[in-house]
């Protein structure tokens, strides 16, 4: 519904307002308090401004979202040359390996791409996204009115509402948390990539199986740290109905 969007029951309230400040001024016309023009301009300027806040977008979420195209974009860029590089070692006596390691590099940025995937839904549900903005809220709330009730039955299920608002804010708090832990993840993977892209064509002269052994054993660990991190964030149900 939009009415329990967040943006939305903004836009009603400054639209509340709006309303209140055009009438006002409609009024102070009638008496000869101000010129006959200004409830048009109040009333433009008032629209405009209406118009701007209802359609803006919020600068952290437009660079939560940037920030995570950006992810998908590097790691696919990485792969694409990557794999580019194996094949131009085809002479190299590192080659088997080379391909080994091209070969675990493809679950590896389909995980990146899952667990992006997975991160911007999270962060656009507005489910989530309005009681990240109305639980605290409700908590102070409830805090005033238990600290004003002196009725020990209505003290009694304030007390039983406001533990249970605790403690959805605390889970609120952990799905934030590991929403980080997997940004974070993934910054640390595409790192990685860097070095494997760097060290592949280094390699490609030098020949040094050992290290390519030490790197293949890297990316295994790297995609299991991923997939632990996918599957955390797959455990978050969305609206109850996901699994």
């Amino acid at each position: 519904m939009p009415n329990s969007d967040p943006r939305w029951r903004k836009f009603w309230r400054n639209l509340g307002w709006y309303v209140l400040l055009v009438a006002t001024s409609v009024a102070l016309v009638r008496f000869d308090r101000i010129p006959i023009w200004l409830p048009w301009l109040v009333a433009l300027g008032g629209g405009i401004w209406l118009t701007w806040q209802q359609l803006r977008v919020n600068p952290g979420e437009a660079d939560d979202q940037a920030r995570l195209a950006g992810y998908l974009k590097q790691a696919l860029a990485y792969k694409t040359q990557i794999d580019q590089a194996v094949k131009a070692a085809a002479r190299s006596s590192n080659r088997a390996h080379l391909q080994q390691l091209g070969a675990q590099i493809d679950p590896w940025t389909e995980t990146i791409q899952n667990l992006v995937a997975r991160i911007s839904k999270l962060r656009q549900d507005e489910v989530i996204r309005r009681d990240i903005e109305t639980v605290p809220a409700a908590i102070a709330d409830l805090e005033a009115r238990l600290n004003r009730e002196i009725d020990p039955a209505v003290r009694a299920q304030l007390e039983h509402t406001l533990a249970n608002r605790r403690k959805q804010f605390a889970s609120l708090e952990q799905l934030q948390n590991t929403v980080k832990r997997a940004e974070i993840q993934i910054e640390s993977t595409l790192s990685l990539l860097g070095t494997i892209y760097s060290q592949i064509l280094t390699g490609q002269s030098t020949s040094h199986v050992a290290d390519t052994h030490r790197l293949s054993v890297d990316v295994d660990e790297e995609v299991r740290l991923l997939q632990d991190q996918l599957e955390a964030l797959r455990e978050v149900k969305l609206g109850g109905t996901e699994t």
